[in-house]
């Protein structure tokens, strides 16, 4: 039974929200409801105290909501869905200290059920934010994430976690992480490691196939908070090293953020720096048996001041992607084929 509601100004110009209509399953399909004064109330005072205070960015690409007042992770939800989310990743950490006494003391299994766990709520985060618009057309929530940006959205909906239409617990965030797990290989060898690619070196012999990051066009780490802080607050007792910030850490990700470094030239040449670091090392390391495969789909493009915007003429002569001469130049210029 989702919920949706509008944004309003409210106190002081504070920005709120008002509950506009309440959908539910009727006989023949959905119907819409008029809230009362108590479905109200109840909504608002479902409020917790203990949630997650990491800021939001105070500039960064994709992101429009700090304007309206929203700077922090926990101000991007209405107040029963925070409750909910937070009451969620709480109750990960209590049933993987029973699944250890109930297994044994056999922790790793415990912590691999809690792991997979986190994961659905953080897919309840994505479903439960006040970023989550309601779609007319097929009557059902649209998640957080439908684009790699943090944008407004001046009517919002609020799914029921406990019911069994979209957004709910069981179906939009349990069942898409069980599907994952059920089609995983259960048997044989392979290791996973994090490490910068500007850190490898030689004797090392690499395939590589890769997809890098796309200049300014995404916000990869700044976007990943969304979901790190709840999975901090689920998981940081069980992996108290990877963990251990507070956020996601930012200063070696290889994005031109103008906001991260100063202005858009000094972004670009931290870009350009980069990728050309990457490149090398890349080029010592790849075993020439194999080749190397990059994946790389930019598509912005800088217009050329002479030419009016309002016309298509000269347009496809004038336009350049900022993003694909750095990238090509950075692979020439590290003697790549």
């Amino acid at each position: 039974m989702p919920l949706d509601y509008i944004r309003t100004e409210g106190r002081a110009g504070r920005l709120g929200a008002r509950l506009m209509a309440i959908v539910a399953k009727g006989q023949h399909g959905r119907v819409y409801l008029a809230p009362t004064d108590e479905h109200e109330r109840v909504a608002q005072i479902a409020k917790p105290t203990d949630v997650p205070d990491t800021d939001l960015p105070k500039g960064t690409l994709g992101f429009r909501v700090q304007n309206y007042g929203m700077t922090k992770h926990h101000h991007l939800f209405a107040n029963r869905p925070l409750a909910a989310v937070a009451t969620f990743c709480d109750l990960v950490s209590e049933v993987r200290l029973k699944l250890a006494k109930e297994s044994g003391g056999d922790e790793a299994y415990a912590a691999a059920v809690a792991t997979y766990l986190a994961f659905a709520c953080d897919r309840a985060a994505d479903a439960w934010s006040s970023l989550a618009s309601w779609r007319p057309t097929v009557g059902a929530t649209r998640s957080t994430f439908a684009r790699q940006a943090l944008a407004m959205v001046w009517d919002f909906a609020e799914a029921n976690p406990f019911s069994d239409s979209c957004g709910n617990w069981d179906g939009a965030c349990l069942a898409w992480i069980e599907k994952a797990v059920s089609g995983l290989p259960a048997y044989g060898k392979g290791s996973v490691m994090q490490v910068s690619a500007a850190d490898i070196a030689p004797p090392a012999k690499c395939m590589f196939s890769t997809d890098p990051p796309y200049y300014d066009n995404v916000p990869y780490a700044d976007l990943s908070d969304f979901f790190y802080a709840w999975l901090r607050r689920t998981l940081h007792t069980t992996y108290p090293q990877l963990l251990g910030t507070l956020l996601v850490p930012k200063a070696e990700e290889l994005v031109a953020d103008p906001f991260r470094h100063g202005g858009k030239e000094e972004a670009r040449t931290f870009f350009e720096r980069g990728m050309s670091r990457v490149f090398e090392r890349m080029r010592e390391c790849s075993d020439p048996r194999f080749p190397t495969t990059i994946y790389y789909a930019f598509k912005q493009t800088e217009g050329d001041e002479d030419v009016d915007d309002d016309t298509d003429e000269g347009n496809d002569i004038s336009r350049a992607s900022t993003g694909w001469e750095t990238f090509l130049q950075g692979l020439v210029e590290m003697g790549w084929q």
